[in-house]
């Protein structure tokens, strides 16, 4: 499955500071434990091994697992490897294009927000038991 994300900022005005071009890209599964990106987040699994299997062999990419991906690259979770390098450039040469100074530390501590698509939505699993 494809995904494309573009950073954006929404200033005190009101205005929306949008990257013209998808500076997150890449693929993910849809399906099967792979889809999982930092921890499972399906239903709980059995102790049987392989109902197990089966289970995870089922398991649909979700919400959670694009938003662990995306928070990774962006150096925004502690628990997860940061990567060497980050992708918050094209924000941070368009803020400062508008006059705003940050660097990617400030940017990877203010409160961020996942805007998905409909057509994404339609592809990830429904979100259930707080999944």
């Amino acid at each position: 499955m494809p995904i494309a994300a573009r950073l954006f900022a929404d200033l005190v005005t009101g205005a929306r500071l949008s990257v013209s071009r998808a500076t997150i890209v890449g693929r993910m599964p849809r399906r099967g434990e792979a889809a999982t990106w930092k921890r499972y987040s399906g239903p709980p699994l059995p102790a049987d091994p392989e109902r197990q299997r089966q289970m995870l062999e089922a398991y649909r990419v979700r919400r959670r697992d694009v938003e662990d991906i995306i928070n990774s690259v962006l150096g925004r979770d502690p628990e997860q490897i940061r990567p060497f390098s980050l992708s918050w450039d094209p924000l941070i040469n368009l803020l400062n294009r508008n006059g705003i100074r940050l660097r990617e530390e400030q940017l990877i501590a203010t409160p961020f927000v996942f805007e998905f698509s409909d057509e994404l939505l339609v592809e990830l699993a429904p979100v259930t038991n707080g999944s």
